[in-house]
């Protein structure tokens, strides 16, 4: 025996949130949106056409889809129509998703998001779910909306302007100049540039409207040498306008793009070529994507950063500086105990737990009674010397100043032995500086303390990664541009935390 049904029978309309489980997330989602002071945001104002739906409404939109694991406007637009608890959320409205995608791309959105994120961190702090003392920091790589075979190289930039250089200047040597009557001054320099090249192309112009209007006031029966130097200077002509002058001018504009980064993606300017973990193949490709860093307390992510460098230690200052509220100590792993780094949270007074690239080889019994141990070395302060442990004595040399892309100076002393053919080594670099950062590091992490800190990172901010990845399936970006990834990223993280929320606020 079945159960009797009638899909055609009248009934009266219900209100959807009786159709909903109490602890569904669109009430966390509407109760969190409506809760913030809207006052502060300008709201679009039109004094024709349809009125336009009101941010709150769209926001909201966007963070429930983000959390079904739903990036497409296309699909967000579906959900309206099908979707019980979206239905309720945005008031049974069908927002069209080329709406829902100019929002998602705009400056408004872009404004509101870092907001969202103080307002939820304060909403949290408030009911003690976070403290706001430590911060757990960690990065990780997650590909570009880009293709993947439209990557610009820096030093094939590099090599490829240093041929037309050549090229180039050969060219007008060899070529042009001996054709053309106008006199052409240019710089005594080995390269011509892009203004040189364009004015030489308006002379050659010249040149050939005067030998086209000599053709036609003398003509000539038979073969007319004009012609042929006519026929020539415009061959010269197109090479310059359809093949010099436009390479300059990408090389140049490609230069502008670079920065301080090796690489960029023609599709998406703003993402770097990187090494991703996902490389089945072990075969090193490389993929255009972007390096985001968050920070974290009890898997909750209340701030993050979008970075094109591929490696998380020139990430840290500038993601810390980043941050509304500085935390009392930073907690993050060995790709971000530089120097530098050290140095700087120390200088602006916040506590750190961060190994160093070396730390876990320092803590082995092998590493602490071998000869590579400088500990092991006897230091002779007076004389400023080191003695290895086969009796070698390294005398101070000189200082050796390294400067980095960021302009952060390391200052290395060099020690060399009075018999380089007999030692050891025939020198060795020591940074008095940064091993004291060291030394305080070390003991600070291999306290109990320190140590039961530390090891709260593993659990608390690499999850976060894997929850967004598996659980939301945002493994590649949907914006282009570092603005629209950081949007794009800061919906998928406020997702997850109030996802989160609503399951520990349920428990």
């Amino acid at each position: 025996m079945y159960k009797k049904y009638n899909t055609n029978q009248t009934t009266l309309p219900l209100e959807l949130s009786a159709l909903l489980p109490q602890d569904h997330l669109v009430f966390v989602i509407d109760e969190f949106i409506e809760s913030l002071d809207w006052s502060a945001y300008p709201l679009f104002e039109a004094s024709e056409g349809r009125p336009a739906y009101h941010p709150r409404l769209l926001i909201k939109a966007l963070l429930f889809a983000y959390s079904e694991g739903i990036f497409s406007g296309r699909k967000m637009e579906k959900m309206m129509l099908e979707n019980i608890a979206m239905m309720w959320l945005v008031s049974q409205e069908t927002i069209s998703y080329r709406t829902i995608n100019r929002f998602r791309s705009s400056l408004f959105c872009q404004n509101l998001l870092p907001e969202l994120f103080a307002e939820f961190a304060a909403k949290l702090k408030t009911e003690n779910m976070v403290t706001m003392e430590t911060l757990f920091v960690d990065g990780t790589k997650i590909e570009a909306n880009a293709n993947k075979f439209s990557f610009v190289w820096k030093k094939a930039i590099e090599r490829y302007k240093a041929s037309i250089k050549e090229k180039a200047m050969q060219y007008f040597k060899e070529e042009i100049q001996p054709l053309v009557d106008q006199a052409m001054q240019i710089d005594d320099s080995d390269e011509l540039s892009t203004a040189e090249l364009e004015e030489i192309a308006t002379i050659i112009e010249q040149e050939i409207q005067d030998l086209s209007s000599d053709i036609e006031a003398n003509p000539v029966k038979g073969k007319n040498p004009k012609k042929q130097r006519r026929r020539t200077l415009k061959k010269h002509l197109r090479k310059l306008v359809n093949d010099f002058i436009p390479r300059k001018k990408k090389y140049a504009a490609y230069e502008e793009v670079f920065e301080d980064r090796n690489s960029f993606s023609k599709t998406d300017t703003d993402a770097t070529f990187m090494r991703m973990k996902d490389d089945y193949m072990q075969n090193g490709q490389l993929k255009a994507g972007y390096n985001i860093q968050i920070g974290t307390e009890n898997q909750f992510a209340l701030a993050v950063g979008v970075f094109p460098n591929p490696t998380d230690t020139r990430t840290l200052i500038p993601f810390v500086d980043s941050l509304t509220i500085l935390p009392k100590t930073i907690v993050a792993d060995a790709g971000y105990g530089s120097e530098e780094n050290l140095d700087y949270l120390d200088q602006i007074d916040v506590e750190h737990l961060i190994k160093y690239n070396a730390f876990d080889k320092e803590q082995k019994r092998s590493y602490k009674s071998s000869d590579k141990n400088r500990k092991n070395w006897e230091y002779v302060a007076e004389e400023n010397y080191f003695v290895h442990p086969d009796g070698t004595k390294y005398y101070f040399s000189h200082i050796s100043r390294k400067k980095n892309t960021s302009g952060f100076v390391q200052i290395i002393h060099v020690y060399k032995p009075t018999n380089p053919e007999e030692a050891p080594q025939k020198s060795f670099n020591y940074n008095w500086h940064y091993e004291e950062l060291k030394e305080q590091e070390t003991s600070k992490l291999l306290s109990p303390e320190g140590s039961r800190i530390f090891a709260q990172r593993k659990i608390d901010v690499e999850p976060v990664f894997g929850q967004i990845k598996a659980n939301l399936g945002f493994t590649r970006f949907h914006l282009r541009g570092k603005e629209k990834v950081k949007v794009d990223i800061e919906l998928a993280l406020m997702a997850n935390n109030l996802r989160k929320y609503n399951l520990r606020k349920a428990s």
